[in-house]
């Protein structure tokens, strides 16, 4: 009796469906052929994926018959359906809902508001474009669309941070530095001093800056570019913020490092923060 070679495509036959042990071993041949472009054998994908030939022969033709998968030449590689479901997955990494279970998981675990803020289409300034409230009953709260003064917000120099220096002269030409507290700072040297701090630190630090009794907490979002798009802020009030100063600091620098990533981004993070803040 004639053998047929064991990854061999089932032609007319009817297509074994997998039983519910397989529904892993989808998502690993999917994920193994990922980093396959040029296609595995029945052998090489049963030696990656730790499973026998006879269990992963079925899967691969129900995946083939779903055109999940491709079979050519003795190869499996990812078929058409399997570029539509990445690139559905790709249409929901959208941002900054993206951010959002991160956001999330840092307001529990800090006790505090997180937000993002991006440059304002219209003129420089930082407006909110998501939140995620803290529990306190004391607690920052800011409206998605509220604004707030580059210069004087965490996020605002955030952003004014990563802009050229032709820009940042450009804002410093044009721009109204009013105080908000009697504890704003206004003076553009200390200000430009502030942002080199910024730059090199990751993380911006802000008490009482732009509303009395705030500390505010902000760190660079980045995609895969390295370009900062958005800052990842926190809102505390000053009893919590400033004991927490540090704790805070590290805190919003790795969860905007955890967004970045998700966007992409694999450069480094800066931890290391210095004393100043303002």
């Amino acid at each position: 009796m004639a053998h047929l070679p064991e990854d061999r495509e089932a032609g007319t036959e009817s297509t074994a469906s997998p039983g519910p042990r397989a529904t892993t071993r989808i998502v690993q041949v999917l994920r193994i052929l990922a980093d396959h472009p040029q296609g595995a054998t029945l052998t090489e994908l049963a030696d990656l994926s730790a499973t026998p030939k006879t269990s992963l022969l079925a899967l691969l033709r129900a995946l083939t018959h779903a055109h999940y998968l491709t079979h050519n030449g003795g190869k499996y590689a990812l078929g058409v359906e399997a570029f539509k479901l990445g690139a559905a997955i790709v249409a929901q990494r959208r941002f900054p809902e993206i951010a959002r279970p991160v956001m999330e998981r840092l307001a529990l675990e800090a006790g505090e508001t997180i937000l993002i803020g991006q440059l304002a289409s219209d003129r420089p300034s930082m407006v909110y474009v998501m939140s995620a409230e803290s529990r306190n009953a004391i607690r920052f709260i800011a409206g998605i669309g509220e604004r707030r003064e580059l210069f004087s917000s965490s996020g605002g120099r955030v952003l004014l941070a990563a802009m050229s220096e032709a820009q940042q002269t450009e804002y410093f030409r044009t721009a109204e530095l009013r105080a908000h507290t009697p504890a704003t700072r206004t003076q553009k040297r200390e200000l430009k001093a502030l942002l080199k701090e910024v730059a090199e630190t990751g993380v911006a630090a802000t008490v009482e800056q732009s509303s009395a009794d705030v500390v505010g907490f902000a760190a660079p979002i980045r995609d895969e570019s390295g370009t900062v798009i958005a800052a990842l802020v926190m809102g505390t009030p000053v009893s919590r913020g400033v004991p927490g100063m540090e704790r805070f600091k590290t805190l919003i620098a790795r969860g905007a490092a955890e967004v970045s990533a998700l966007l992409g981004y694999a450069g480094p993070t800066t931890l290391t923060f210095s004393k100043q803040s303002g």
